[in-house]
């Protein structure tokens, strides 16, 4: 009995941190980070079309669907590229599970400084109707919620605190040299002055101009 008392004490000493820790609140800022699809390689077609005899002649659905394998990669708001994970489309069970159609990340910094990635936990959701809620950026309070063998992000619901979204952290893959998304252009008039697609009197007009602007 003494043993058994010991050992209950023991282990309710051990939960007892955890257990607090779950309810404590941080403050970090929730960012969406555009994601779209790199390093897409074709994989073949599929053919979808199922076809039915109608009221009136045959009825028919689906055609030929494209498949494909590729990479989620994340646009920083610093410009930076980020590869999120493997994915794939069209008509394939991968496609399914790993699909290419997501079309944004949560990254959320924690209290630390700490950037993670954020994975909804809701098996087979297309759309992240709770991150439908935030903004592009938000101040948020989250808590740790540790349960055996995987540990949760708690994000109160904006408009109902009773209600909670769980994510998980995404472990990125090994990324590539750091790459930078290609910087929006101010003019092509610079391009043109080197294409030697414009006449002397053009360079002349467009290009002496253009040089003496961007002079310091």
């Amino acid at each position: 009995m003494k043993i058994t008392l010991v050992a209950v004490l023991g282990l309710l000493m051990l939960v007892a941190p955890c257990l607090a820790k779950d309810t404590e609140y941080h403050a970090g800022t929730l960012t969406k980070v555009p994601l779209h699809v790199g390093s897409k390689k074709d994989m073949g077609f599929t053919d979808t079309t199922d076809c039915h005899p109608g009221l009136v002649g045959v009825n028919c659905t689906g055609g030929i669907v494209e498949n494909y394998d590729g990479k989620l990669v994340a646009t920083m708001p610093d410009g930076s590229l980020l590869v999120v994970r493997d994915c794939a489309g069209g008509a394939t069970a991968a496609a399914f599970f790993l699909s290419c159609s997501q079309l944004w990340v949560f990254v959320l910094t924690e209290e630390d400084g700490k950037m993670t990635f954020l994975q909804h936990v809701q098996f087979g959701s297309g759309e992240d109707k709770f991150g439908d809620k935030f903004g592009d950026t938000a101040k948020v309070l989250y808590r740790i919620e540790h349960k055996p063998g995987v540990t949760y992000i708690v994000i109160p619901d904006p408009n109902n605190p009773k209600k909670e979204g769980r994510y998980t952290r995404i472990k990125l893959p090994k990324q590539a040299l750091a790459q930078k998304a290609p910087s929006e252009a101010s003019d092509n008039i610079s391009a043109m002055c080197s294409s030697g697609k414009l006449s002397h009197e053009q360079q002349a007009k467009f290009c002496t101009a253009t040089a003496e602007e961007k002079k310091p």
